[in-house]
């Protein structure tokens, strides 16, 4: 959706890849790829061919889920790889869970320091028995 292209834009440009990355918005409402008439998935295809010839794009990303079940129709109709983000966002995922790493645990995602628990929080502070109150 329209929408959503500017915040996907601010996303390219925080990962270095404005000039390698266009982002399109086709607006086409995920429900409508569904309804009979709506020609969402002609506007799709419209979409795709403009960021082919204008963009000159050598792939393509979907930026919808419910778009997952087009990508091999798509990659045989205009010849370029078609991506789902779903399915390659856990493919990544998985493959840094098989290579067996997991985030750092220094600088930013050190361990937060202890911090006293004071006031109604005291009773839950870590190590401490007790617990919530009678009644809550």
């Amino acid at each position: 959706m329209e929408r959503s292209r500017l915040p996907l834009e601010h996303l390219v440009q925080r990962y270095g890849m404005s000039s390698r990355c266009n982002v399109r918005a086709a607006d086409i409402p995920v429900l409508s790829l569904e309804e009979a008439g709506s020609n969402a998935r002609g506007r799709l295809r419209e979409e795709i061919s403009l960021a082919l010839r204008q963009d000159r794009a050598e792939a393509i990303v979907l930026g919808c889920a419910g778009m997952a079940d087009l990508t091999a129709e798509l990659r045989a109709e205009f010849g370029v790889p078609v991506i789902d983000g779903v399915a390659a966002a856990v493919k990544q995922a998985e493959a840094l869970v098989s290579m067996g790493l997991s985030t750092a645990k220094r600088g930013a995602y050190a361990t937060p320091v202890a911090k006293p628990y004071r006031g109604l929080l005291d009773m839950f502070q870590p190590g401490r028995s007790g617990g919530m109150p009678e009644g809550g």
